[in-house]
């Protein structure tokens, strides 16, 4: 299993009341890319690989807002086609604030979905939870391993260092999306998500996990792209539906996949 060790430390400097959100935004990219480029790359790599073999990959949220990078890789324009994304209602926000929360600490809800969609060996799915401890993601995680597929997992270490093995949060197992993934790529996220403190105000605002994570669902997209250019393959990119073009070069995609991914 492999996990972003390096500069395990920086995001204990936020919440922060000395710098403006968009130093903020750069400090998190700039650690992120010089952090994790070679498990990026290496994730892109492993999807690459898996459309080149006339598959699809597989993309899940688990809980709450973990399902905004998911559905960013899903049917977006200048994005991977063969992408299902696996995301749950009941277990967004969609179907209520906190609706999320109870269930994404429901162990086994998402052995089920997984079933549901039929991963099998070889499948290569991006598992995106912004802590990495609870029973959605590490079951997510642990059907995986024992289906055979390659799992990628994106999350926030100081979460896993941080919560202590009794956290209501937890997986019953106790354990780390980092440890139980073939690739875990660190968002860098601190404890809480947030990164700004304003005087007046006890609580931090500013969530940053949802630009971490766009950033590093285009870097691992970009990886793939190139993967596939370097084999010399056309990467199967999805075009705006509003440009002159789009419906006619979407069509095609659409009567090529349209039976292979379920949410399509």
């Amino acid at each position: 299993m492999e996990g972003g060790a390096a500069m395990k430390d920086f995001s204990d400097q936020f919440p922060s009341k000395d710098k403006s959100f968009l130093d903020i935004c750069k400090e998190f990219l700039e650690t992120i890319e010089r952090c994790e480029k070679e498990r990026m790359e290496q994730a892109g790599i492993m999807i690459a690989e898996r459309i080149l073999q006339g598959e699809i990959v597989y993309v899940f949220g688990c809980g709450g807002h973990s399902w905004v990078p998911p559905m960013d890789m899903f049917c977006r324009a200048g994005g991977l086609v063969p992408i299902c994304v696996g995301m749950d209602v009941s277990s967004s926000t969609l179907t209520g604030g906190f609706r999320g929360v109870f269930v994404e600490r429901v162990p086994g809800y998402m052995r089920a979905l997984m079933k549901y969609y039929r991963i099998k060996k070889g499948d290569v799915v991006l598992i995106f939870n912004n802590v990495g401890v609870n029973s959605m993601v590490i079951d997510a995680a642990l059907e995986c391993q024992e289906r055979g597929a390659k799992s990628i997992g994106i999350a926030g270490s100081a979460w896993q260092n941080q919560l202590g093995a009794d956290a209501p949060v937890r997986h019953p197992s106790k354990k780390n999306l980092r440890d139980v993934v073939d690739v875990f790529i660190d968002d860098h996220n601190p404890m809480g998500d947030t990164v700004l403190k304003l005087k007046g105000m006890d609580h931090a605002i500013a969530p940053i996990s949802t630009i971490t994570d766009g950033y590093i669902v285009r870097r691992i997209e970009i990886a793939a792209v190139e993967e596939i250019l370097r084999r010399g393959k056309t990467p199967p990119v999805w075009v705006s539906a509003n440009s002159p073009d789009g419906d006619r070069i979407n069509e095609e995609y659409i009567e090529r996949y349209f039976y292979k991914i379920k949410t399509m």
